[in-house]
């Protein structure tokens, strides 16, 4: 473990006391004595640098521009150096285009593997030698934007057990300029067969990250462990560091301003990958599984990909994991895998991910079932097929369960999502085919509402699903009433079960009772099921915006409404009225008509201010006149 640098000036967002290593941090590795559940006292501090680590393989120019870009985007004496991992490049990137004068101009440590390890190998090498206070892991293909490394510092500091995601964008490569003005991704959730989804809480903390950028302090990187170095290649660490940041007690936020633009790999000769592939994600993915979600694990029997590598290699195929098992020892067991599916109950209970039951979905008039035509898993294309077929308890894709959460209740669920599968049911398209599409877990994708009422109808709004015609077991959408003048179309639940991770579940809960009345507490799961957790955090003021004089509001898609149950609810900072559980910004789409309002990405434009006046009137910047503002009215 590296020794820590001489402790210079505090950090002005820092409270003065703070120190400069976190208290008790350093000293319980390997002691018995690391508390998972610290206070939050003990886990500031004032960190004064970043070592930044990219690792490169065969990246050449993306690799000489990113280092640039990092370098003349983070003040000097904050950048602490950039660690190189040439991962097998041949000729060395030494000798091509970061040669000596480029490594003194630009801060630069160049750590070398012989032969290419892969990605998480070089990201392990650059953690271990990176000596500044923080360490931010980027791809060798990114151009981080002015002052990106402010909520780095900033968040870090708070907590140092805390991992920073970057929000991800896109990058130019021939300019190497920021795509568009921002708004880039950060969140993503887990699902069980060891992948990770886009979407999530509605928060700063998330659960999983997506991969390769991210900041922790090196004391939090030294006593976490670092990357598993039985991984090899890509993919799979990401679920590692997910789940580890936090049944271990450390969390991750999404930094709310930093951006780092992300050269994505779209296909073309520009951007597709030279260096030599090695490693198994699948392999990585089972270590991730089997090292962190304990009894849980079993869900992989459910995914054929990885039952055939445990029926072929045995049930310990995924090799030693000796790694994992100390760093546990080390830091008291960690917290069981429960814990973390509780700690993000807005995903797994809330958007149906723990269904109570599974269930197939019989028509009654034919005897046929609804089955899911994909696989397993991740849909390969996104978008999936239904059919009709013969009823067969035995075959996991005629399943489904409730899923999506319910945008007014923010429970579950809104939609129906066939079981283990990232499919959500959107309804019929032409060819007598049902369709699917990947679930949006907020439930604001309208094509996705899809229920089975107490009458037996497969129903979105006024549209229902049902057999093309008699003679054959295609389906068809078309208006509900369309399918009572034939006679009508039944629906039915039939096997209705309970699915092995909901009865884990609930048995991790009757046996750590004390675990989660802890974190039942913390997480104030007894508030209003319909109050966006933004509004409850400290300073936070959530309003409903009405006509000025008037009883209509506005809904959280900006659209009026008559009933104050469909109020949306709305926060006012920097200028700006924000719907409180998506942050966008309400803005003055129509300079024709005063009543037309929409949401809209943050971008500071005058048509997205508002001025604040007789105290809870907001009126709009660019014509404050009384058709243009809003009264708001506590929640």
């Amino acid at each position: 473990m590296s020794a820590p640098s001489p402790s210079p000036r505090p950090l002005a967002a820092v409270e003065e006391a703070a120190p400069r290593l976190p208290r008790g941090s350093l000293a319980a590795v390997g002691e018995g004595n690391f508390v998972v559940d610290a206070a939050p006292s003990d886990l500031r501090w004032a960190p004064q640098t970043i070592s930044v680590v990219l690792p490169c393989a065969e990246e050449r120019d993306l690799a000489f521009k990113t280092v640039k870009s990092v370098f003349e985007t983070t003040p000097a004496d904050i950048l602490h150096e950039i660690v190189v991992v040439d991962d097998g490049s041949n000729p060395p990137l030494s000798q091509t285009h970061l040669n000596a004068e480029v490594q003194e101009k630009y801060k630069i440590l160049i750590k070398r593997h012989e032969h290419t390890v892969g990605l998480i190998g070089a990201k392990k090498t650059g953690g271990d030698a990176a000596t500044g206070d923080i360490i931010v892991f980027f791809d060798c293909h990114v151009g981080p934007q002015p002052r990106w490394h402010e909520d780095f510092m900033r968040l870090i500091a708070e907590n140092y057990r805390r991992m920073v995601i970057p929000q991800i964008t896109a990058l130019d490569i021939d300019t190497w300029t920021q795509i568009g003005r921002g708004g880039g991704m950060s969140k993503c959730y887990l699902t069980w067969d060891g992948d990770f989804k886009w979407g999530g809480t509605d928060d700063m903390y998330m659960g999983m990250l997506s991969g390769g950028l991210a900041g922790m302090s090196r004391h939090w990187w030294d006593e976490s462990g670092g990357y598993d170095d039985k991984m090899l290649g890509w993919g799979g660490e990401n679920i590692d560091q997910g789940v580890r940041m936090w049944v271990c007690g450390g969390e991750i936020v999404a930094a709310p301003n930093s951006q780092v633009a992300h050269m994505w790999r779209t296909g073309s000769a520009k951007t597709s990958a030279r260096y030599r592939h090695v490693g198994d994600t699948i392999y990585n993915r089972a270590r991730a599984i089997n090292a962190w979600l304990q009894e849980f694990s079993a869900k992989l029997d459910d995914y054929p990909t990885f039952a055939h590598r445990k029926s072929s290699g045995g049930p310990n195929w995924f090799g030693d994991m000796t790694t994992f098992n100390n760093v546990k020892k080390r830091l008291n067991g960690c917290r069981p895998f429960a814990w973390y599916l509780k700690r993000f109950k807005v995903v797994y209970e809330d958007a149906g991910l723990i269904p109570p039951e599974i269930f197939m979905i019989r028509e009654e008039q034919s005897g046929l079932c609804l089955r899911f035509m994909g696989g397993a898993g991740t849909s390969g294309s996104g978008s999936e097929g239904v059919r009709l077929e013969n009823c067969d308890s035995n075959n996991h894709r005629f399943f489904w369960h409730l899923g999506n959460r319910n945008k007014k209740t923010k429970k579950c669920c809104s939609g129906l999502r066939a079981w283990n599968t990232d499919q959500c049911l959107q309804g019929g398209q032409s060819g007598g085919r049902g369709v699917t599409g990947i679930c949006e877990l907020s439930g604001t994708n309208p094509t996705q509402a899809w229920s089975l009422t107490s009458d037996g109808l497969l129903k979105k709004g006024a549209s229902c699903l049902g057999p093309a015609n008699t003679m054959t077991p295609g389906l068809r959408e078309a208006p509900c009433v369309s399918f009572r003048n034939k006679g009508g179309s039944r629906f039915s639940k039939m096997s209705s079960q309970i699915p092995l991770e909901t009865k884990l579940y609930r048995r991790a809960q009757q046996e750590h009772p004390e675990v989660f009345t802890r974190l039942n507490a913390e997480l104030n799961v007894d508030a209003p099921s319909d109050m966006p957790k933004r509004c409850l955090e400290p300073g936070r003021n959530c309003i409903k915006l009405f006509k000025k004089g008037g009883n209509q509001c506005l809904d959280t898609e900006a659209q009026w409404v008559e009933s104050q149950d469909d109020c949306g609810l709305y926060i006012f900072e920097n200028d700006s009225l924000k719907q409180a559980e998506s942050m966008a910004c309400l803005d003055t789409w129509s300079d024709d008509d005063v009543n037309t309002w929409g949401l809209y990405e943050c971008h500071g434009g005058n048509n997205q201010k508002f001025v604040q006046s007789e105290g809870q009137v907001f009126c709009a910047f660019v014509d404050i006149g009384s058709e243009q503002c809003f009264e708001g009215r506590a929640r």
